[in-house]
């Protein structure tokens, strides 16, 4: 908020001293002239400078100096705490450290995954019932949440508030007890991976599919089989949702798409025909038909998204199932994703099987 403010004020200013100096400018034509488009100049550049804050703002592409830069190691440094307290049921039994996010019950560690050795962080939430004594026994389902590109995953707590609405949907008995994790997807500056294995590249499909599911069970009472597991995502993440839940079914018993698509659009994945097929949902729907449900949500306004879900619809067949919401208005932006999510949640809680108990 200081920085938008400031750069509010700094334009303004800018204009108002450039007018005041404009006027008052002495000298040949010609050098009246340079200095005067000088000053018009930095009142753009300031303009432009104010728009980008703003919209930052808004979407929270970049949430520090460092990864504007490209060069933040997401070290947290001295400041991580044990996410094991008593009190609050939480039970850790790896050394991996969290370190509160926000005021919601979020933790956030910066795990480094054993098969990819990849470095970023990742968000967890659990659910109230988690460190109440008639749950202390509970093994909690999980919900993988995955973000659009570019974007950072944390705007499922900041944008989207899932916390609070799951905490709302929970109370009203539509939903069960879940944990979220979402995982860093951006994994390298300026590189979309379309959260695909990329040769000599991030393995993100594997960091999101099998590092970070270890560090969830082993670090939580989270369940380990694959019909307590499901993925959710938006924009790019709806695809990374889906691809999670088609190419690992064993893994994940069912996958949100919110206005994704299901063909990669990332060049790094287009620019190999193999790599292409291989990850092309709708290729890989017509050739496999894996036991998984999806329910894929779109507006007939997006014209990126609601194609897709029509050609999804046309290549699945059991026991490969897909449910399908196409509303009549509304663009590509978080306040559609807010509208589907209720219902989306109901979805994926219905698809995760009754709660199993440690033994």
């Amino acid at each position: 908020m200081p920085l938008l403010v400031g750069t509010i004020v700094l334009t303004v200013a800018v204009t108002v001293a450039s007018v005041w100096i404009g006027g008052r400018l002495r000298g040949p034509a010609l050098s009246q002239g340079v200095r005067r488009a000088a000053l018009v100049l930095l009142c753009q550049v300031c303009a432009v400078l104010t728009v980008a804050v703003v919209v930052n703002d808004q979407f929270e592409f970049y949430a520090t100096w460092d990864d504007l830069a490209g060069s933040s190691t997401g070290d947290a440094g001295d400041a991580l705490v044990p996410l094991t307290s008593p009190g609050h049921g939480f039970q850790a039994s790896t050394s991996q450290r969290f370190v509160p996010f926000g005021q919601d019950g979020v933790r956030v560690v910066d795990y480094d995954g054993p098969r990819t050795h990849i470095r970023a962080p990742v968000y967890v939430w659990l659910p109230p019932q988690y460190g109440q004594p008639a749950y202390r026994h509970e093994l909690f389902p999980v919900i993988e949440l995955l973000p659009g590109y570019p974007g950072p995953v944390h705007n499922w707590f900041t944008m989207l508030n899932i916390t609070g609405l799951l905490t709302q949907e929970m109370a009203r008995g539509a939903t069960r007890p879940a944990i979220l994790v979402a995982p860093t997807m951006q994994l390298a500056p300026g590189l979309d991976t379309d959260c695909t294995d990329i040769p000599g590249g991030p393995r993100a499909e594997t960091w999101a599919a099998e590092d970070v599911r270890d560090m969830v069970t082993a670090n939580f009472r989270a369940r380990r089989d694959g019909a307590g597991w499901a993925a959710m995502g938006y924009s790019e993440g709806g695809f990374c949702a889906a691809k999670l839940a088609v190419q690992h079914p064993g893994q994940y018993a069912a996958a949100v798409s919110l206005s994704g698509y299901f063909t990669p659009t990332a060049q790094a994945v287009t620019r190999s025909p193999a790599l292409l097929k291989a990850n092309d949902l709708l290729q890989v729907l017509g050739r496999h038909h894996p036991r998984v449900s999806l329910l894929v949500m779109g507006t007939r306004q997006d014209s990126d998204t609601a194609p897709d879900i029509l050609r999804l619809r046309q290549v699945v067949r059991a026991p490969t199932r897909v449910f399908s919401s196409i509303l009549p208005t509304g663009g590509h932006n978080y306040g559609i994703w807010s509208s589907m999510l209720p219902a989306a949640l109901k979805w994926i809680s219905s698809k995760l099987h009754d709660p199993r108990r440690l033994h």
